[in-house]
């Protein structure tokens, strides 16, 4: 029922239904309080009764809706998709969405903790979000996005792996590198690409000092080459014939063999973006086309790796 009652000089209309919080509101006019009670009562023994109730779909409908509508045409659709399948296994998969709440979200995140790293449950978080964010923009449902309200992990410091001169000459003249290998590793280093565009890169692609890249990250670009990649790509077999599983193997195949630990393939373009900096002095802006960022913070975080010992070599150069 709904009543009226006095409180710090206003009306005050609260309304109280068994199995329902209290709810009360203040006005300055006593008719406005009757009504707002009489009108708030109504409309809860109405959603109680089942009539006007919003029926909403399960996390599980509205994740692969999202899955086939909308991230269907996005770069990052494969990488979705995986991550989207991991959710469907989560019991929350099967609540309405508008009971998918902060807590349920914040227990999702407190059990991924205990089986996958800190970056790794933030790309989830980040799905999970779009998801909301699309039901809401789009969908036309007004839900308020869980993921906001709760508290993420914070991702572990960038990698800060460089390679010694004796790792890459192992890399690029061992006697178990194949010629292959020798070229993708070497033109890596000459050109900051990532794995996925060096797999990509075709004959077309190249104008004489420059290369074209349509296969990025996050959008095409052209990337000047120093003269030892125009060799490179002047001789090499392209596209380049082996997967990007194949590579990633025969990389770490040969790590293993040279006894070079901690290394990434990715560690190859991080070297090669700091040497860009470092010692071919190339301005922040200048790598910073070269990488295909957009954000200068991105590239001076992650990649200008500096050493103390380049930094005192700087200031005694003559």
């Amino acid at each position: 029922m709904a009543y009226l009652r006095k409180h710090r000089g206003k009306w005050q209309s609260v309304v109280r239904i068994k199995g329902h919080t209290n709810i009360a509101r203040s006005f300055t006019q006593r008719s406005d309080a009757k009504r707002w009670g009489q009108e708030t009562e109504l409309k809860i023994r109405r959603e109680d009764a089942g009539i006007g109730r919003i029926k909403y779909p399960t996390f599980r409908e509205v994740a692969l809706r999202y899955l086939n509508e909308t991230s269907m045409g996005k770069k990052c659709f494969k990488v979705e998709r995986v991550i989207i399948n991991i959710l469907l296994h989560e019991s929350f998969a099967e609540y309405p969405i508008n009971k998918v709440t902060p807590s349920v979200i914040a227990r999702f995140r407190d059990k991924q903790k205990k089986i996958v790293k800190e970056n790794t449950i933030n790309r989830r978080l980040d799905v999970i979000s779009t998801i909301f964010t699309t039901v809401r923009k789009e969908w036309d449902y007004a839900l308020k996005n869980p993921v906001l309200s709760i508290r993420r992990p914070k991702n572990p410091e960038p990698r800060d792996r460089r390679f010694t001169d004796a790792e890459l000459n192992l890399l690029l003249r061992g006697n178990r590198t194949s010629e292959l290998m020798r070229t993708i590793v070497e033109l890596a280093l000459e050109t900051g690409m990532r794995q996925t565009e060096l797999l990509s890169v075709r004959p077309e692609h190249i104008q004489e000092n420059t290369l074209f890249i349509p296969v990025a990250k996050t959008k095409p670009r052209t990337i000047p080459l120093t003269s030892r990649a125009q060799e490179i790509l002047k001789h090499a077999s392209l596209p380049f014939n082996i997967s990007a599983d194949r590579l990633g193997k025969q990389w770490r195949k040969l790590c293993k063999h040279y006894g070079i630990k901690d290394a990434h393939f990715h560690d190859l373009r991080k070297q090669s973006l700091t040497n860009f900096m470092l010692k071919k002095k190339l301005s922040v802006a200048e790598t910073m086309m070269i990488a295909g960022h957009s954000d200068p913070r991105m590239l001076l975080r992650t990649y200008n790796n500096l050493k103390v010992e380049d930094v005192a070599k700087k200031l005694n150069q003559s």
